[in-house]
């Protein structure tokens, strides 16, 4: 939950966020009322939201999503069915044209960290030195995004489409988070768009490992929303201590750059 609130409102979690972050029956924890990109997305009024996935979003943003189909993230037994249930909606919701976002919450990969952790010995994959089911979840996960940016290619309504690829934490070694080391957090973020060619930089990927996980440039989470806010034409969250992340500037001629 903490870290759902710095993406969505640009703002640094508190003590007590981390603490109701462990009470699954709380309700006190209501974003819904405060400024995020989401409720910008929502006042847009060009279609409604929707959310497959973790039910903390539900939980976040109570009478938000015109569709929404959550689950629980605490049966961390469960690797496949979890992921299933945000799968199936997809095609679907490609042809439909009333949304303007949509939200897809995957927990498998997380369960599966905790579950066996990236690398324990007694279920690691001697090639890859991976757990045995993280290398094919990750696949599993490529397809999906492929199959979205294909979709993006092909259907005329998605042609602006904005992907978003981020992770709201990392793992340590022994499958945990909530800690400071590096794997922890340290998480992928990736903006897809077929608009985004102007601005690429020819970057190889994918690339060498890194034990820092320090690759092509590091933002804070916070830095998300006001970078939504200039990508998607709204105003940037009233509590964001974020920034714009830079690299897109690039797509504005100098004069006409978000301030």
């Amino acid at each position: 939950m903490p870290r759902l609130k710095a993406i969505t409102t640009g703002s640094i979690p508190s003590f007590l966020d981390m603490i109701l972050n462990f009470a699954e029956s709380d309700t006190t924890s209501d974003l819904s009322t405060q400024d995020t990109w989401l409720s910008q997305m929502v006042a847009k009024e060009r279609g409604g939201s929707i959310m497959y996935g973790d039910d903390t979003w539900l939980k976040l943003f109570p009478n938000t999503f015109i569709r929404a189909d959550g689950t629980s993230s605490f049966f961390v037994s469960d690797f496949t069915e979890v992921d299933n249930n945000v799968t199936r909606h997809i095609p679907g919701e490609l042809a439909n044209d009333d949304w303007n976002v949509m939200i897809m919450h995957y927990l498998g990969m997380d369960h599966i960290g905790h579950k066996a952790g990236p690398r324990r010995l007694y279920q690691v994959d001697p090639l890859t030195q991976l757990s045995v089911n993280m290398m094919p979840k990750q696949q599993e996960m490529d397809g999906i995004l492929r199959s979205i940016y294909e979709a993006i290619l092909s259907k005329e309504h998605l042609n602006s489409t904005l992907l978003v690829m981020c992770g709201d934490h990392g793992m340590n070694e022994g499958g945990n988070h909530g800690g400071s080391a590096p794997g922890e957090t340290s998480t992928a973020l990736v903006f897809v768009s077929p608009k985004f060619r102007s601005v690429s930089k020819g970057r190889a990927c994918p690339t060498e490992a890194q034990q820092d996980y320090s690759y092509y440039r590091t933002i804070e989470q916070s830095d998300i929303a006001p970078t939504l806010a200039g990508l998607l034409g709204f105003p940037v969250p009233i509590n964001s201590l974020g920034v714009f992340i830079s690299d897109f500037l690039s797509m504005w001629d100098p004069g006409k750059r978000p301030r």
